[in-house]
């Protein structure tokens, strides 16, 4: 199905009161593929690899400077598909000034955990360990040094869209006319999700990814407010790709400190790119200064078609949403960028 219009845990970087911090990280970031979900997997499925390194313990701990932390800090390594991987050495730096990890390797057991003891910094304030695999996937961990201030109610962010989508990052049936839908999406507490790999579209997600309507999941939005969602966050599209988009404005609060936004690969049958409950809040309870999320393809299974140009074949049932990285027609490389700046509050 192609889009006439054009149209993605938590990992977190922060940076509060430090030089800005900028982390490539992959969260639930999709790109509704140009294809639906068969039920079956197609063809060029890559080996099974790291994509995702989430915070088990230990972050958002209060210590001395220049001492350990009282627990240590356990991270766990995901496959795309959410599983724990075995195996994968996992290395913890710290930043500049902010003390030292020991071990400062570590491989993951097999249920994909790997843990170290983090000695502080001398300086007070916030301070940052990054951990890291192979192939670019990290995160981060804060944890205070003394007693930080208190944050600012709220926070304003632009979001930039940088779209690399192309036939040199993508060459395998990279379609004529490539070009994304109107940016969608909300500023919402925990209370409400609207889509996560492995759960099934909801109407606003299936239009959205079949054809960069933006109306259906514009109303699912709306019908939690205020409840459990602050605003709807509306940004354009891109005739192109690649291309970049900047939403100027979009307003975060302590209560409502996580942003979904999606849009629509196209021409596809219903494929997308986007976050899903990404919190601009760090661990210590600080607004991050600047974060970039790596987005790459996801499958919202409500289509059967299996290139960007294949006909209308509505899934029946319905598949869980997926991911396209690496699985034909998309390489490993990623589709683009969002990155948040702060930029008020």
């Amino acid at each position: 199905m192609g889009d006439a219009g054009g149209r993605r845990a938590s990992t977190s970087v922060h940076s509060h009161g430090l030089p800005p911090l900028l982390r490539s990280i992959p969260v639930i970031a999709a790109l509704a593929a140009c294809g639906g979900d068969s039920g079956t997997e197609p063809p060029g499925e890559p080996p099974r690899a790291p994509a995702a390194i989430v915070v088990v313990s230990g972050g958002g701990q209060e210590g001395m400077a220049g001492s350990p932390l009282a627990e240590p800090v356990v991270v766990r390594v995901d496959d795309a598909g959410g599983s724990p991987f075995a195996g994968v050495t996992v290395t913890f730096s710290a930043a500049a000034g902010h003390g030292s990890a020991d071990p400062a390797t570590a491989a993951t057991d097999a249920a994909g955990l790997a843990r170290t003891t983090w000695t502080l910094g001398d300086a007070a304030g916030a301070q940052t360990l990054t951990a890291s695999v192979a192939g670019g996937v990290s995160t981060d961990i804060r944890a205070a040094a003394g007693e930080l201030p208190s944050p600012p109610d709220s926070a304003v962010y632009s979001v930039v869209f940088n779209a690399t989508w192309s036939a040199a990052t993508h060459p395998t049936d990279y379609p004529g006319g490539a070009h994304f839908s109107p940016l969608i999406g909300a500023v919402h507490d925990d209370g409400v999700r609207f889509w996560a790999s492995g759960e099934t579209a909801t109407p606003g997600i299936e239009s959205m990814a079949e054809t960069g309507g933006t109306s259906t999941l514009r109303s699912e939005i709306r019908a939690h407010l205020p409840a459990a969602v602050l605003s709807v966050i509306s940004g354009p599209g891109l005739g192109t790709s690649p291309a970049s988009a900047t939403v100027s404005r979009v307003v975060v609060r302590g209560d409502y400190p996580l942003v979904t936004l999606v849009t629509m690969i196209a021409p596809s049958p219903d494929w997308f790119v986007g976050v899903s409950a990404l919190s601009l809040m760090d661990d210590l309870g600080l607004w991050v200064d600047e974060l970039q999320v790596t987005l790459y393809p996801y499958d919202s299974g409500t289509d059967d078609g299996t290139t960007c140009t294949s006909a209308n074949a509505d899934s029946s049932p319905r598949q869980p949403i997926r991911s396209l990285r690496g699985m034909t027609p998309f390489s490993d490389a990623p589709i683009g960028t969002f990155t948040f700046t702060r930029v008020g509050g």
